[in-house]
């Protein structure tokens, strides 16, 4: 998942972020980078999490027969 995180990082600083026309502004870029890689990751790791939640319930009815 962090694989994906950092591509929609760099994607979000890419098609949002100001445009670098000095050093400051590099490392603002590359800060601005960094949390939008934490915040995909957090987020697919919280949609992945909830998958496998849901993947793990029991679908048979509560009191049914299983054979």
């Amino acid at each position: 998942m962090f694989k994906f995180a950092i591509a929609l990082g760099i994607t979000f600083e890419w098609l949002f972020g100001p445009s670098i026309v000095n050093l400051t502004s590099l490392g603002y870029a590359g800060l601005r980078t960094l949390c939008a890689v934490l915040l995909a990751w957090m987020i697919l790791e919280t949609a992945r999490t909830l998958f496998l939640a849901a993947m793990s319930l029991d679908d048979h009815p509560p009191g049914g027969s299983r054979g």
